[in-house]
């Protein structure tokens, strides 16, 4: 997992709960390297989820909610980083859009980071249904990211997410579906 993952955490961590948080589940989760991350490196996902399994116990949120709140913060730094990415767009053609803003902006500067991937199944004016392919289990994640983008848009939708196994091409269903 890149490391810029891992610098993002951070700094949602300390905007939420403060650095006296983060400095305690640092230290929860008895890290091989003490916590210290740069954005360029590579790193074990297990760091991850050792980080976020000690939020979980700190805060007693459960871990989907810690993940989509997370994912919201993410969306919020990718339009700060690159807003004419996400001007003049509607909700669906960002979220239909995610895997080219992977290629264009990620892959750019990280050209080997393991990212996840979505597929419009289907698509008309009200609802949305992406796949979603990762090889790490972070659909909850995902789904805050759909939530950020709805929100930064001033959208309500109504999200939801279910695992799918059809033979080897296991994946996340998503259905974004536009409230009146």
């Amino acid at each position: 997992m890149k490391g810029l993952v891992f610098t993002t955490f951070y700094s949602h961590c300390e905007e939420i709960w403060g650095p006296e948080m983060l400095d305690d589940i640092i230290e929860d989760a008895d890290l091989p390297n003490k916590g210290a991350y740069t954005s360029v490196g590579t790193y074990p996902f297990e760091e991850m989820v050792a980080l976020i399994t000690a939020l979980v116990r700190r805060t007693a949120q459960p871990m989907p909610q810690l993940l989509e709140g997370f994912g919201r913060f993410c969306f919020r730094k990718w339009v700060a980083y690159v807003p004419e990415h996400f001007e003049n767009k509607d909700l669906f053609d960002i979220l239909a859009g995610v895997n080219e803003f992977h290629e264009s902006e990620v892959l750019k500067l990280y050209p080997d980071a393991e990212l996840p991937s979505f597929k419009v199944e289907s698509r008309d004016d009200q609802t949305l249904v992406l796949r979603y392919f990762s090889c790490k289990p972070l659909a909850d994640l995902a789904a805050g990211v759909i939530q950020g983008a709805a929100a930064h848009l001033g959208e309500r939708v109504e999200i939801t997410h279910r695992p799918v196994a059809d033979g080897t091409n296991a994946h996340v269903r998503f259905e974004v579906t536009r409230l009146a």
